[in-house]
C-alpha cells in the first residue's frame, strides 16, 4: 500500500552509507591533476612539493593508506632532477605515482562500500602458481596509522582445498605493555576465505576493531563490516589468483562396505537419541559417519550424521551432499539443527531453510528469535522470513521488534539494520504506522521509567503522576495503539489510577492500559529498565515447547506462561497474568507464620472457590502446573526461587517468574547456593 519514491539510507537509521564521496574524491583528484599540469608547465620553478601533497591528501581521504607503490614512486619522483633535459624521466615518475594512485583508489573502493569505482581497473600482475593443493598463505604489509610496517609473508600449514568455503581469517594485533612486558592483544579484523565465490586475492584493507569488542563466540561473514575504515586500517597482500570455489558433486560411495549388524544398527539409533554433537565422542561420531549410508530419518539425525563428517575437503563435502540429497525429513524442525555454525556451507543451509519454510506460522513463531540469529550465516538472497512476513502479521511484528532489539549486538549492528530495511520495505504503509506508534510508546515508557527510577523516594508517586500525562497525550494524538507484546492486543489508553511501580531496584512500572477490543477489562502489562529481557524470552520460550510436547502426548499440565518482549538495551515488556497474586502476599494474610501452616494455600482456594466443584477443579489446575513446574525448573536449573516470584492465579495455576538465574548459575548466600 507504499507507492512512495525511496532511499535505502532513510531507512537504515543512524547509518552513513559513505563517508567518502565520489563528489570529494573527484574534487581532490582534480587538485592533484592541476599541480601536475603546473609541475610541467612551469619550467623556470619547477618543484615536485605541489604534486607530493596533494598526493599525501589523496592518501589521507583514503583512510591514511599510503601503498608500497606509492612510497617507491614518491621517492623517486624526488630522486629526478627537475631540469629540462630529465622531462622524459619526471613524465615516467609522475605516471608511476598516478597509477600507484589508481590502484590505491581501486582497492578501497574494492574493500570498502563506496558510491564509486575506476572507470578503467588497473592491471593486475600475473597470477601466482595457486591451486586447491597450496598452502594458505600471505603477507602482512602494514598496520596504517600506526608508525610500524612489516613485510611478513604467513603461510599456514592448510592446504586450501581442506577449508571449508565459508571459511574467515582473523587477524590480531599484538603489542608489548611497557609496563608489565606482556604481550597483548591491540586489535583485531577478520575476512571471508572466499568472497564472491573467488579465492581472496591482491590488496586488501581490513578495518581493525579494538580488542575490548572481540567477539568470543563466532566470527561470521557478517562480523566483517566493509561500510567504512575505521581508524587503524590494516593492508595484506594476497597471491594474485583467479582461483574459484568449484561446488563438488554430490556423491555418496558406499563401496564394499558391509550392512551392519542389527546390534550396530541399535547403537546408530541410541546414539541418534543424543540430539546433539557436543555429547558425542570421537569414536561414536567415526562410527555415525562410517556407517552414514544405513543412516536415515527413522534411526537417525541428518545434523548428528553431517556433524560427524572428519573434514571439510572436496571428497568429504561431496559425501555429505550425496547424504543430503537423499535424507526425508520426518520433520522440519530437524532441520533447525543444520543452521548452526557447526555447518559452514551454504548449500546445506539452503536445504534446511527449504525444510523450515515447511513450518506453519505459528511453529515459526515459536522458533523465530533462533532464526533472526542464524542470519548472521544466512544469504541474504534467503528471504524466506520476509515472505512470511507478508504472509502473517504477527509475523512481521514479532520479527520488527526482534530486528530492533538485535542491534544492540555490536558487531552486526549494520547487518540488522539492512534486514530491517527490507522488512520496512516490505511492510507498507499502515504496518510502518503501526511500528511508529509502538516505538514512540516504547520511548515514552522508557522516560517514565527512567525519572521514576530516579527520583527520591517520598517524590517518586508524585513523579510518576505527572509523568503519565506524557501517555495520556499520546493516546489523543494516536487514538489507539498496538501493544509490541502481542498485535493483537489494541488499547486505546491508560487508566492512570491503576498505574503504579514495583519497590525492586530497578523500580519497573505497571501500566494499566485500556483496550480497544473489549469494552471490561484492562491490558497490565510491566516496562522494565536495567534488566536483559532476552533471557527471560529464551527460558519461557523453552517452556512452551517442552509445553506443546506435553499437549502433543496428550498430557495437559494447565501451564501459564507468559508474554515477554526485550525492546531494546537492558529494556522491555512482560505481560501479567490476570487475577495472580505471589505465594508470598497469600502467605503474609495468614500471619507471621502463614508460610509454616499447612493449610495456608488450602483456604486461599476455599476463599476464592466456596463451591466443591470449583474448588476441587482449582485443586486440580494446582496439582498439574506445580508439578510441570517442578520439572521445568528442574530441567533448566532455574535458581533464586522463593515466595516472590512463585505466582498462583484464583484458577490455581501456579507459574514461576523472573529467571534472571538459570542453568544452575545460582546466586550464594554465605555458602548456600540459592
Amino acid at each position: 500500500d507504499d507507492q512512495r519514491w525511496f532511499s535505502v539510507n532513510q531507512l537504515l537509521e543512524d547509518h552513513c552509507a559513505w563517508r567518502l564521496t565520489q563528489q570529494n574524491l573527484v574534487s581532490i583528484l582534480m587538485k592533484y591533476r592541476g599541480q601536475v599540469e603546473y609541475l610541467f608547465q612551469n619550467e623556470q620553478q619547477r618543484t615536485v612539493d605541489n604534486v607530493i601533497e596533494v598526493a599525501k591528501a589523496i592518501c589521507g581521504v583514503l583512510c591514511f593508506v599510503e601503498t608500497r607503490d606509492i612510497t617507491a614512486a614518491v621517492q623517486k619522483l624526488r630522486a629526478v632532477p627537475l631540469v629540462k633535459a630529465q622531462v622524459t624521466l619526471i613524465e615516467a615518475a609522475v605516471t608511476e605515482l598516478s597509477m600507484a594512485i589508481s590502484c590505491l583508489i581501486h582497492v578501497y573502493s574494492s574493500s570498502f562500500d563506496t558510491n564509486f569505482q575506476l572507470a578503467s581497473i588497473p592491471k593486475s600482475p600475473s597470477c601466482a602458481d595457486i591451486s586447491l593443493d597450496s598452502q594458505l598463505s600471505f603477507t602482512v604489509y602494514a598496520a596504517h596509522n600506526i608508525p610500524e610496517t612489516w613485510v611478513d609473508r604467513i603461510n599456514f600449514p592448510l592446504r586450501i582445498k581442506a577449508l571449508p568455503r565459508e571459511t574467515m581469517l582473523t587477524i590480531k594485533l599484538l603489542g608489548v605493555n611497557s609496563a608489565s612486558k606482556n604481550t597483548e592483544v591491540l586489535a583485531w579484523t577478520c575476512t571471508p576465505l572466499y568472497p564472491k565465490e573467488r579465492l581472496i586475492h591482491g590488496t586488501v584493507l581490513l578495518s581493525m576493531t579494538l580488542y575490548s569488542t572481540l567477539t568470543t563466540t563466532m566470527i561470521t561473514p557478517g562480523i566483517c563490516s566493509t561500510d567504512t575504515p575505521t581508524s587503524v586500517v590494516l593492508q595484506i597482500d594476497f597471491p594474485e589468483t583467479d582461483l574459484e570455489f568449484i561446488k563438488p558433486e554430490p556423491e555418496e560411495g558406499r563401496g564394499d562396505l558391509e550392512e551392519p549388524t542389527k546390534d550396530c544398527l541399535k547403537h546408530i539409533t541410541r546414539l541418534s537419541q543424543t540430539h546433539s554433537l557436543l555429547l558425542l565422542s570421537e569414536q561414536q561420531r567415526r562410527i555415525l559417519w562410517f556407517y552414514r549410508s544405513y543412516c536415515n530419518d527413522q534411526n537417525c539425525s541428518l545434523p548428528l550424521v553431517l556433524g560427524s563428517a572428519p573434514s571439510w575437503d572436496q571428497t568429504t563435502v561431496s559425501e555429505m551432499y550425496g547424504v543430503l540429497r537423499r535424507w526425508r525429513f520426518f520433520n522440519p524442525l530437524e532441520a533447525l539443527g543444520l543452521l548452526t555454525f557447526s555447518f559452514p556451507d551454504q548449500d546445506i543451509r539452503r536445504r534446511a531453510v527449504q525444510q523450515i519454510e515447511n513450518l506453519t506460522n505459528d511453529e515459526l513463531l515459536e522458533y523465530l528469535p533462533q532464526l533472526v540469529q542464524v542470519r548472521k550465516k544466512l544469504l541474504a538472497k534467503e528471504v524466506f522470513l520476509l515472505n512470511r512476513s507478508l504472509q502473517s502479521i504477527q509475523v512481521a511484528h514479532q520479527l520488527y521488534w526482534l530486528l530492533k532489539n538485535a542491534q544492540n549486538e555490536v558487531h552486526f549492528k549494520i547487518w540488522y539494520q539492512k534486514l530491517l530495511a527490507a522488512l520496512q520495505f516490505c511492510a507498507g504503509k499502515s504496518l510502518n504506522n503501526e511500528f511508529s506508534k509502538e516505538e514512540k510508546l516504547i520511548r515514552i515508557l522508557e522516560d517514565i521509567a527512567e525519572k521514576v527510577k530516579a527520583a527520591s523516594d517520598p517524590k517518586r508517586k508524585e513523579v510518576l503522576k505527572v509523568e503519565l500525562n506524557k501517555l495520556q497525550r499520546f493516546f489523543q494524538e494516536v487514538k489507539v495503539c498496538r501493544l509490541p507484546l502481542n498485535p493483537a492486543l489494541v488499547v486505546q489508553g491508560i487508566e492512570a489510577d491503576s498505574c503504579s511501580y514495583f519497590t525492586s531496584n530497578a523500580f519497573p512500572l505497571k501500566i494499566s492500559f485500556i483496550s480497544a477490543n473489549v469494552p471490561s477489562g484492562n491490558i497490565n502489562v510491566i516496562f522494565k529498565i536495567g534488566d536483559d529481557l532476552r533471557q527471560d524470552m529464551l527460558v519461557l520460550q523453552i517452556i512452551r515447547v517442552m509445553d506443546s510436547i506435553w499437549l502433543q502426548e496428550g498430557l495437559d499440565m494447565q501451564m501459564i506462561v507468559y508474554r515477554c518482549l526485550s525492546t531494546g538495551k537492558s529494556q522491555g515488556l512482560v505481560q501479567m497474568v490476570p487475577d495472580a497474586t505471589t505465594l508470598a502476599k497469600i502467605h503474609r494474610k495468614s500471619g507471621l507464620i502463614g508460610p509454616l501452616k499447612e493449610n495456608t494455600i488450602k483456604k486461599w482456594f476455599h476463599h476464592h472457590h466456596p463451591l466443591e466443584s470449583s474448588y476441587q477443579e482449582a485443586i486440580r489446575n494446582f496439582f498439574y502446573s506445580c508439578a510441570g513446574w517442578c520439572v521445568v525448573t528442574f530441567i533448566l536449573g532455574v535458581c533464586d526461587r522463593h515466595s516472590d516470584n512463585i505466582m498462583l492465579t484464583n484458577a490455581g495455576h501456579m507459574f514461576h517468574i523472573d529467571f534472571g538465574r538459570f542453568l544452575g548459575h545460582a546466586q550464594t548466600f554465605g555458602s548456600i547456593r540459592r
